[in-house]
């Protein structure tokens, strides 16, 4: 790519057109024949991107990517100002949170007064938009972190919707003033009664997407409401913070999201098992889990309710 073209193409997010390419000095031959050994990719019709090294990238990472990179080609190719990234959309340039969200479509919310509906990739929204909702990142126009959650919430199932909605409050992008606005300006959505749903169940003390989904798998199955991150000490001092925490029933469970044990180092795993044998000396019982167990919701809820009766009296 030459250096004009990169100038653009970097103030883009990588993303530059046909047009952009050939008024930097390519010719329409140089332009396909880039484009057919690859070194160039099609983003959408006219938007195109250097094909990026993805071997090393994990999963989500590259689905962030490539996301961003459509938004980018649909931002280009629709008139300034005519409308705003919006829903999951937004979140995905925000950097929330991506588990459970349909990244199909590039979303976009309608800032013209122009019919809404679905072209060429794009989902365009109807919705009232005041210059509370919008921010300006990366030089795009956006919706801002609490409007995105409401408005993905409002056609994602519960758990997605809670996923973002935890992680936007744990970084502590709601004030109360937003909420009260929010609720307000959702009353009559097709999808408000489930934002709403979102934003009652959702906590900040969840502190990842495993944490999130176990809290609402023990929600849908009527298990107790447990306390989170709770500090527990005994005479060496602090043991640690369990994520779920029943106290009536004297039991924790923990979420292992496995990376911060992946090396398998002897020593990380003495201390996690040391850990717990000082949990269980407290007269706790310990359950822990893993990302494979969400697979199995039905079995993991019965898991968690036997450490739970555990305690109860026999009727």
């Amino acid at each position: 790519m030459n250096v004009k073209l990169r100038v653009i193409a970097e103030q883009q997010g990588g993303v530059f057109s046909r047009r952009q390419a050939l008024a930097s000095g390519y010719t329409p031959r140089q332009v396909r024949d880039l484009l057919g050994n690859g070194r160039w990719v099609r983003i959408r019709h006219g938007q195109y991107a250097e094909r990026p090294d993805e071997t090393e990238m994990p999963d989500w990472e590259r689905i962030r990517l490539r996301h961003l990179r459509a938004i980018r080609a649909a931002m280009n190719s629709l008139r300034p100002g005519s409308v705003a990234v919006s829903h999951q959309s937004a979140l995905v340039v925000h950097g929330l949170p991506l588990w459970g969200l349909d990244l199909e479509l590039v979303h976009v919310t309608r800032l013209d007064g122009q019919a809404g509906g679905l072209t060429a990739g794009v989902r365009h929204h109807l919705g009232v938009l005041i210059p509370a909702d919008l921010a300006v990142i990366d030089g795009l126009l956006v919706t801002t972190v609490p409007r995105a959650v409401v408005e993905t919430a409002s056609i994602v199932p519960f758990e997605s919707g809670v996923v973002v909605a935890d992680a936007a409050l744990r970084r502590g992008a709601f004030t109360a003033g937003d909420l009260e606005r929010l609720q307000g300006a959702i009353e009559f959505w097709p999808g408000g009664p489930a934002a709403r749903a979102v934003l009652r169940f959702a906590d900040p003390l969840s502190e990842s997407v495993g944490e999130s989904r176990v809290r609402v798998l023990m929600h849908q199955h009527g298990l107790p409401a447990p306390k989170l991150q709770v500090e527990f000490y005994d005479a060496e001092g602090l043991i640690g913070r369990p994520d779920f925490y029943f106290d009536a029933e004297d039991s924790v469970v923990e979420f292992d999201g496995l990376l911060k044990y992946s090396s398998g180092e002897p020593e990380v795993l003495i201390r996690e098992k040391r850990r717990e044998d000082r949990l269980r000396a407290l007269g706790l019982h310990v359950v822990r889990t893993v990302w494979s167990d969400l697979s199995r919701p039905d079995q993991l809820a019965a898991t968690i309710r036997r450490s739970l009766n555990r305690a109860r009296p026999a009727a």
